[in-house]
Order: structure tokens, then C-alpha cells, then sequence
């Protein structure tokens, strides 16, 4: 009995493992971005001294097995990332992706307008170069606003309760009897009008505005991305670089999303996180229950017990 609840065990723990790696599968192929960005959560310690930036990109991609495609400079386009620029570069226990924005950092050109940057496309390749060249993959994303919009009441007059009447007729039963209220008018007193709508929303929309790629904007005269509202919600047509910085990445945990602020300008990256610290495949863990009275271990040997 005890050798068949062992059995039972084992084979339960092999199909939820291999449940776990359907849905990590299923995961990944739904979001094939999160497949890269795993790639490139891999921590690296590496200096460079005077080296090409088109062979330290190849680098990161050989160590990272990671799909990075870079924006070059070439005889198509003038703006992109020149391939000779020198890097000398030394860091310790960092991500590669880390790595790549210190890289593209670094690779930047006084003579450019707007920096570097990167960003998915929709099949998980990991685009790097000047914003400019950035700006021409754009996708359209509606994000509710409705939540900041909403007027949350201020009850300034509300009732009050006598606590020695309800215990004093607590006793009493029955039905009737007099309310512990003092006073049942309520009036919502929230101390000033607020604006239109639809003039909150502009002031948020601004605040998006002046903190996340200011420059790029439409509105602001950039060639990046233009943002509506309409109904409680922004629409958004803008490349992967700044909705990232919006609203994140829905396929990756949100406590390994590191926003920070530089001169007063709004940075989203991605962290490294426990949960894919292994991304080899799952492993069959021992679990324990209690069979006639004993402890039994999944990975007991076979044999043995009544």
C-alpha cells in the first residue's frame, strides 16, 4: 500500500512538473520578447579596452545566445550606431541587458539629437541604436485612465453613533426603538470644484509628457510617438521603447521592472528576478506525506512498508 501511494506520488510530481514546463512554454510563445529578455538577464563581468562597439555587440550576442540586432550607420542611413566608435568599458556581476544600455551610453555621439536606446519587436529580436531609427517600429496601446479620473468623495458631515445607547438597549430585542444615529444627513464636501475631465486628463497626459521622452513626443514637435484621449483612456501610437517606459512589460514581474528618474526624465529597465534564475528546464522536486501513520518521501526507493 505504502509502496503504492510512493509510486502515485512520484508519477504526481512528474506531471506537475511537466504541467509547469507546458505553461512556461506556452509562456514564451505567447510573449517571445520574454525569452530574450531572460537571455539577457544573464549576470556578466567583462572590461573592454579601446574595443570596437560593432565587436563588443557580437560579444554580447555570442555570450547571451540572445537575437540583437543593432542600427548601424550606413550608406542607407545616417543616422545609426557607428560601428568603429571605440568603447573602453569594465563592469562586474551586472545583466547583459544592463550591459547594453551602458554600452549604448557610452556609444553615443555628440552629434546626436535624441541618444540611444532599445526595444523588442512583436517576434522577441532586441532592436539597439538611435531613437530615430527606433521611431520607425510603432504600435498603437490603450491605457486606462479612468482610476485617476475618478472624484473620490470627501464626507465632511457624516453621522455619528451614541456607543452607550446601543449597548444600554442592547438587550432589549424587538424591532423598534430609536437610532443610534445623531444625525443621518451626509453632504459631500470635498472643499473645491473640481475641473472638467477632460482637463484633468490633459493635466495628466502633460505630466507624461514633460517626464517620459519629452523630446519625442508630437506634441512637443518629436518624431516619436502621439498620445489621444478618449473616453477614460490615453491611445497611445508610440515604438516599444516608450510604451515601456509607460507601462512596463506585461510578461515580466513587476518587482523586477527598476524605474528610475535622471534630470528629472523617467528610465524603465528590467531587473534580474529569482524566479528565472534557472532557465534550463524544471527539475522533480521530493515531497513528503504521512501513510499509515509514517512519513514517506517521492524519492524513497521502492520496496519496504505495509
Amino acid at each position: 500500500m505504502a509502496a503504492g501511494n510512493r509510486v502515485r506520488m512520484a508519477l504526481g510530481a512528474v506531471v506537475a512538473a511537466g504541467m509547469l514546463a507546458s505553461a512556461a512554454q506556452a509562456q514564451t510563445s505567447r510573449f517571445p520578447q520574454r525569452e530574450t529578455a531572460i537571455r539577457l538577464m544573464q549576470p556578466i563581468t567583462i572590461s573592454f579596452d579601446n574595443q570596437r562597439l560593432q565587436d563588443v555587440v557580437s560579444f554580447i550576442r555570442d555570450f547571451t545566445k540572445a537575437d540583437i540586432e543593432g542600427k548601424w550607420l550606413d550608406e542607407k542611413n545616417t543616422d545609426g550606431l557607428d560601428p568603429e566608435t571605440r568603447l573602453t568599458l569594465s563592469v562586474e556581476g551586472v545583466s547583459a541587458l544592463h550591459l547594453i544600455e551602458l554600452v549604448l551610453e557610452e556609444a553615443e555621439s555628440e552629434f546626436s539629437r535624441s541618444g540611444n536606446s532599445w526595444q523588442f519587436t512583436p517576434t522577441g529580436k532586441l532592436e539597439i541604436g538611435p531613437k530615430e531609427r527606433l521611431n520607425k517600429r510603432k504600435r498603437v496601446e490603450i491605457y486606462s485612465i479612468a482610476d485617476l479620473l475618478t472624484d473620490v468623495p470627501d464626507y465632511t458631515d457624516a453621522p455619528q453613533f451614541d456607543l452607550n445607547q446601543i449597548l444600554q438597549s442592547g438587550g432589549g430585542g424587538g424591532g423598534g426603538g430609536q437610532s443610534p444615529f445623531q444625525q443621518s444627513g451626509q453632504s459631500n464636501q470635498s472643499g473645491f470644484d473640481l475641473p472638467p475631465i477632460e482637463e484633468r486628463a490633459d493635466e495628466i497626459k502633460q505630466i507624461i509628457i514633460d517626464l517620459v521622452e519629452s523630446d519625442q513626443w508630437s506634441d512637443n514637435g518629436g518624431p516619436g510617438g502621439t498620445i489621444r484621449y478618449w473616453q477614460g483612456n490615453f491611445i497611445v501610437n508610440a515604438p516599444d521603447y516608450m510604451h515601456r517606459q509607460l507601462n512596463g512589460y506585461p510578461w515580466w514581474p513587476a518587482r523586477a521592472t527598476r524605474i528610475s528618474s535622471v534630470n528629472g526624465r523617467r528610465y524603465v529597465s528590467l531587473n534580474m528576478d529569482a524566479n528565472f534564475a534557472s532557465i534550463e528546464g524544471f527539475e522533480n522536486q521530493p515531497v513528503s506525506a504521512v501513510v499509515g501513520g509514517k512519513i514517506i518521501r517521492s524519492d524513497d526507493p521502492p520496496g519496504g512498508g505495509g
